[in-house]
């Protein structure tokens, strides 16, 4: 592509409506543990304890401080999902993730 086309390109980009523009969405597979932790964010909670992607199946857990829209958790259940992650739309909340996770499915849920 030539500079100038290329230049042109990035001002149009640039000067769109931050409205008009659709949240990024990504699919990622978590594994949910059976169990939550205590863990401090704003306030101390419950968090739960996942794996993502390539960390999935290895001894690398991460605390969720968000939660899945339409995820009922059961402790005492590993469950593995199918999750859409998109962007926030503005403006969030001070205390809120700037990421909206959606369960998609349940691919499995295996007591523990």
């Amino acid at each position: 592509m030539k500079p100038f086309a290329l230049l042109i390109l990035l001002i149009c980009a640039s000067c769109a409506s931050s409205a008009s523009i659709e949240p990024e969405l990504t699919v990622t597979l978590m594994r949910i543990n059976s169990y939550t932790e205590t863990c401090q964010g704003l306030i101390e909670q419950q968090c739960l304890l996942v794996q993502e992607g390539s960390a999935i199946d290895t001894d690398s857990w991460s605390y969720f401080y968000s939660e899945i829209e339409g995820f009922d958790y059961e402790e005492g259940f590993l469950y593995d999902l199918e999750v859409h992650i998109s962007a926030r739309p503005e403006p969030i909340p001070a205390d809120a993730s700037s990421l909206r996770y959606v369960l998609v499915k349940v691919i499995s849920k295996t007591a523990r």
